[in-house]
Parts: C-alpha cells; structure tokens; sequence
C-alpha cells in the first residue's frame, strides 16, 4: 500500500491519523511486514521512479495536521476526500501551509543536529533553490547559478519535518510488531540532485548530456521495450571511489526502513544500456554491471543490511547466481505462474522467495478475472482446489493461495485484497502520466472486509 493512497485530508495519503490506523488495521491482522513504494520526491509523470533526490522525501507526505498542531499554529482547511491523487492541486495546496509553517519555526538543537549530520542536505537544498531561480528548467538549461539562502533552508525545514514524521511512523509500527519494507529505484532521475554534483559517476558528456541512458527490451509489458531515460551509472568511476556513493545511499536508507527492496536487480548483473540519442528501447545493447564487487562492498561496509531485490522478467542464469551468491531473497509474481503444471509443482519455489499476487506494475486480480475468459478461470479453481484450498471468489482464491506457498513472505497488494479491477491498477508500465500512480481510497471502510477475508488467511495458512 502506497503512503500516497491512504485516505488522507489534502487530497493524498500522507504521514497523518491516517498512516497510524492503517498500522493498527495490519497489525489486527497477524501481518508482519507493510510494503511502501519510495518516498523520494516525485519527478516526470509523478513517478516515484524518477525522483529529484534518492535521499530526499517528498513533502506532499508532510501532514500539515501533524505539523500545525505539534508548533502550535492555527488551522482551517475543509478536508480534500477523494479516490484519486491531483499531484498538482495537492502540491500547491500543502506548499502554502508549509511555507506558512516555515515562517515560524524557530530552530532547536535537534534541527540544528539534523542539518549538521545529515550529509546529502545542503546538496539538495542548493539543488532545489536553483531549480526555482531558473524557472524549474533542467539543470540543462539553467542560467541562474547561485542559489538563495532563505529557499535553502526553507528546504533544510522541510526535510527535517519529513524524517521526524516519518520516523515517528516507523517506530509506531515496529512497536507493534510491523516491519517496514521501503522500496528504491536502483537509478536516478536525470534531473536530480546527485546527477547534478556528481556527473562522473554517470554517463554524461561535457555538454551536460547523457550518453547512455536506461530501459529494458521489447517484452510481456510493451512490444517496443521501455525507455526509461534515466542516465546509466558509470561502473568503472564507483568501483575506483569503493561505491561510496552507494553505500551511503543504504546506510540512509537503513535509518527509514527495516528491509530494503531494490527495483531492478537485474540490471546489477548486466543492465539494457541505450544511446542518450535514441527515442526507442529497441537500439540497446546488454553490457556487463558491478556483479559481485559491488555486494562485495556492500556488506563488507555496512553492518546488518537487510534487502530484497527484484529479480522478475526473462533473466540470464547468472542473475540468480548473483542474487544466491548473497541469500538475497527473490520475487515470485503468483499472477504469471497460474497454469496446470506451475499451480501442481508449486512452481518450483524454495523458501528464500518472496511472492506477490502482483506489484505495482500488475493489473489487480481483478482485472485479471475480467480479462481473462470462463475456461481459464475453471481452471485456475479446479487447480488450486485440488490443493485444499476453497474460496467462492475467484480473486480470494488465488490469495489464499499465494498465502499457503512454501515462501518466506508474501505480500499482497491492498487491491487485491479489497478484489478491485483495472481502474485500480497502480502503474502500467510503458506509459506516462494519469492516471499511473494516482490510485487510492476515499475511506478506511472500503478496507474492513477485505481485512477480514485476509486475517483468515493468514490464520488458515499458519503465517501467524
């Protein structure tokens, strides 16, 4: 469940009342683990894949509940109900309150501590002042090069509210019994703040332009491939400095969450890599990542790194070598591995898996019972029946399903669980913009008895 499709007050699941009672709602359940997307400030088509920072929150998440009441501000505002997520509105909207916030801030020591240590800060808080002195532009194209102190430390404020409620956040649900397993893009936004100060560790020309550029080849998502745009890392330059700038990204990740899903694990092992100046995913070329070295030094420099990767899509062998290397649990899509022999064979799953109905780049189960045809779902029913597992639905019937798999964890999207179809889906991969990652609920209520059928789950398959 994304933070953003929460119920919220300003039009977006945020960090307020709403993210504490949906803590307590898991929690009732016998769950053990909440599963985010990124928290990183969202970029080109609001996709938390294309972020200004990898350290940097974003402040659409800010309660300004939260945040009037703990400084003691007076607050008037008729709350925004919706199903969907207006980007644009709810950013502007907050903006004003937060800046209305900033203006009476008073730092104390434990700000003056956060700016001080927080190493990444001043970086994007310079990042962002710029951007708005040169029209919110590409970095590209900007003109202006000296930023403004005050919008630097409005952006310090912002930071340092976001990772207290946050943190508050996370320490709620770890009182409880509830983990939580943060998500990040292995790339970055080029428009960003660590592409900016740090462009040799990309492939970026002196001009400022990428030179190779991230994607993935024509498959079971798009015919002509995606092209993501991100700029590639250069390997060779992280290796000389040790992969610091890796490794500081984990170790801030590790204070924001207890596991750590790494998108795209593939790309570790080789990685698509395509011309800056091509428009198609199609002109790419397979090229050889960090492999073992870069994990090499992730554990060997940072204590108790406990992550996930995602291992999905038509992978050489030597990926799985990678991931088993390093015990790194891998993901099963339960959606994908519906027919006769997978259902019988347990689709040849170890333990050390993680299995999904589905992400957030799947159609809800939903959707997939409306697109696929009567026979199917005969026989997807008689299958799993056979196992000894009974549900009238057909959508809770694949959940208990995936719940009774000999896998470590499994986690199920609330969509899934709520049995929602097509207009729910989260992000169709290969497309930008509305309505991806605009989804979510309009109130507590329309969760209760899908809880309900999930705390059963859980009991009946023993994940207490």
């Amino acid at each position: 469940m994304a933070i953003s499709s929460l119920p919220g007050t300003f039009g977006i699941g945020d960090f307020g009342i709403d993210a504490f009672n949906f803590v307590d709602a898991i929690q009732k359940t016998g769950a053990k683990y909440w599963q985010i997307l990124p928290l990183n400030p969202v970029g080109y088509g609001n996709s938390p894949y294309q972020t200004y920072s990898s350290f940097a929150g974003d402040e659409i998440y800010i309660s300004i509940e939260r945040l009037y009441e703990e400084m003691g501000l007076p607050l008037s505002v008729k709350p925004v109900r919706n199903t969907s997520v207006d980007f644009d509105a709810t950013r502007n909207l907050k903006s004003k309150y937060l800046k209305r916030a900033y203006e009476s801030f008073e730092q104390n020591k434990d700000y003056k501590l956060f700016v001080k240590e927080t190493a990444w800060l001043k970086e994007y808080a310079e990042f962002m002042a710029l951007r708005e002195a040169n029209d919110f532009k590409s970095w590209s194209e900007w003109t202006v090069l000296k930023p403004n102190k005050e919008i630097m430390d409005y952006h310090f404020f912002v930071q340092y509210v976001f990772f207290k409620q946050w943190l508050d956040i996370k320490a709620y649900a770890n009182a409880k019994g509830l983990k939580i397993m943060g998500d990040i893009p292995i790339y970055l936004g080029y428009d960003s703040h660590e592409v900016y100060f740090n462009r040799e560790l990309f492939h970026i020309d002196k001009a400022g332009r990428p030179t190779l550029v991230a994607g993935v080849p024509p498959d079971y998502f798009s015919s002509e491939g995606q092209h993501w745009g991100n700029p590639i890392y250069n390997w060779e330059v992280h290796k000389k400095e040790k992969y610091d700038f890796w490794v500081d990204r984990l170790k801030w990740n590790q204070k924001l969450f207890d596991t750590i899903r790494i998108d795209h694990f593939r790309a570790f092992d080789t990685y698509w890599a395509i011309p800056g100046d091509s428009d198609t995913a199609r002109n790419g070329e397979w090229l050889i990542g960090p492999r073992n070295d870069f994990f090499d030094e992730m554990y060997k420099r940072i204590d108790d790194l406990e992550i996930v990767v995602e291992d999905l899509g038509d992978l050489r062998p030597e990926v799985h070598e990678l991931r088993d290397d390093y015990g790194l649990m891998g993901m099963q899509i339960i959606q994908f591995a519906l027919k006769p022999e997978e259902i019988t064979r347990d689709i040849n799953m170890n333990k050390n898996i993680l299995a999904y109905t589905g992400t957030h780049d799947n159609q809800p189960l939903g959707g997939w019972k409306e697109d696929n045809g009567l026979l199917k779902r005969l026989q997807v029913r008689r299958d799993i029946m056979r196992r000894g597992i009974k549900e009238r639905n057909i959508v809770d019937l694949i959940c208990h399903y995936a719940m009774s798999l000999n896998a470590n964890l499994v986690i199920l999207p609330v969509q899934d669980i709520m049995r929602l179809g097509n207009a729910a889906q989260m992000n169709r991969p290969g497309t930008v913009g509305s309505p991806n990652w605009e989804w979510k609920i309009e109130s507590f209520g329309e969760m209760e008895v899908g809880f309900k059928r999930f705390t059963s789950w859980v009991s009946k398959t023993n994940r207490l």
